[in-house]
């Protein structure tokens, strides 16, 4: 599947490591970490995202 949205947003001093910690933590990328969260807290706010199985059906098509 290809991710082609761009999304960037500064935090604070430490903020860079500590997700990238927290990526390590779960054995997963640093990207990977970040988009699973996000979707999960919008999930969580009751917004609406497309199906990612879906998305990558489509794009293998």
């Amino acid at each position: 599947m290809q991710f082609t949205d761009i999304v960037k947003f500064r935090g604070e001093p430490g903020f860079s490591a500590a997700v990238v910690e927290a990526a390590r933590r779960s054995r997963t990328s640093t990207p990977e970490y970040l988009r699973r969260i996000v979707r999960e807290r919008l999930a969580a706010d009751g917004v609406d995202l497309p199906d990612l199985d879906a998305l990558a059906s489509r794009q293998a098509a």
